[in-house]
């Protein structure tokens, strides 16, 4: 619009003007002449509406419905143009109040339709045992810069994770390790450190599993206390707990000789730890019976009562039989005379 209001200036048409331009210039390319419009311009509707108001009206949602059947010659993109039309009237009827950002108007609380969700609403997730913990203890969560300095390196580096400050610290710490009185001298501490990490990484993510659990309503024991330290990573759980103290009392309770036979019990003590023992065993039994269990699994096996493939069965016990007298033979017969060159006699050289 600016190029054209320009070029029909009188001043800028003067002869006399070097930078004077017109469509008739031979100076001017043709192809930078500009294009006559052919189309019309497009003609602004009115901001009425060309039909009666038959909506009904829900602002609270900025939405208008229409009950009213439409016949098969009705032109819906008059009709949808015109329920527009009288919805946004309505909401420029509202009260305006003027802000930073522009016009805007308040909209009414009452709805006229409770619209329904499309998903059920979401359920408020379970809280863990360290944010339960923070609540009780009115302790904050603060957000930490992801970088901090490395004074080995002298530079920024990430708090965790890849080439992060606190591997750089242990590697220049621990670069060499001493074996002391007791260890293995040729056991790799590196990799026992390494197998230690990796033993605390497995507790932590089976403590969080625990917790998912224990959040639907479920219980899941994290893993067997740890009651006697056994390393660098491990020493030991020192406040034991619940499980802790139980297999604490598990333990003590068959540590004597009578496996806590004997022993006297505690006021209130629990004496359901220990797991049940199975009838029978090693016990002593006299010929007869033994030879009774016996001839019963064998019967069992050839009537093909159990679940055991004789055929299969056959050729098992026909190959260890072979196998058995192979090695038999092979230690009666006797050992062959080696020559000097190496080798057995009459064998082949390598």
């Amino acid at each position: 619009m600016a190029e054209a209001a320009a070029s029909s200036s009188p001043k800028l048409q003067a002869k006399g003007s070097p930078k004077a331009l017109t469509p008739a210039s031979p100076k001017l390319p043709s192809k930078e002449a500009p294009a006559k419009a052919d189309v019309p311009a497009a003609q602004l509707k009115p901001a009425t509406a060309s039909r009666e108001d038959n909506l009904t009206y829900d602002l609270h949602h900025l939405a208008a419905f229409d009950m009213a059947p439409l016949s098969a010659k009705t032109n819906y993109m008059n009709y949808t143009r015109d329920s527009v039309q009288l919805l946004v009237n309505k909401i420029f009827a509202l009260q305006q109040k003027k802000t930073e950002d522009g016009i805007v108007v308040d909209l009414p609380n009452q709805e006229a339709f409770r619209l329904p969700r499309a998903r059920p609403i979401p359920k408020a997730e379970a809280k863990t045992r360290w944010q339960k913990f923070m609540e009780e203890k009115g302790m904050k969560k603060r957000k930490r810069s992801r970088l901090v300095f490395d004074e080995v390196s002298q530079d920024w580096k990430p708090r965790y994770g890849y080439k992060s400050a606190k591997k750089e610290q242990e590697k220049a710490q621990n670069w060499a390790m001493e074996v002391k009185a007791g260890q293995n001298p040729f056991e790799n501490p590196f990799e026992k450190v390494k197998a230690e990490k990796k033993l605390v990484a497995a507790r932590q993510k089976m403590r969080e599993v625990r917790n998912k659990v224990e959040a639907l309503g479920g219980k899941l024991k994290a893993s067997t206390p740890q009651l006697v330290p056994d390393g660098k990573f491990n020493r030991g759980n020192t406040g034991r707990g619940k499980d802790g103290l139980r297999e604490a009392v598990k333990r003590a309770q068959s540590s004597s000789a009578s496996m806590g036979k004997f022993d006297r019990i505690a006021p209130h003590e629990a004496t359901n730890l220990q797991g049940k023992k199975r009838k029978g065993g090693l016990a002593a039994v006299s010929a007869g019976q033994e030879k009774a269990k016996y001839m019963k699994s064998v019967e069992k096996v050839f009537s093909g009562g159990g679940n055991v493939d004789n055929s299969k069965a056959m050729k098992l016990g026909a190959a260890m039989e072979a196998n058995k007298r192979g090695k038999v033979a092979k230690a009666k017969a006797p050992a062959k005379r080696r020559s000097k060159q190496g080798g057995k006699r009459g064998g082949k050289k390598r």
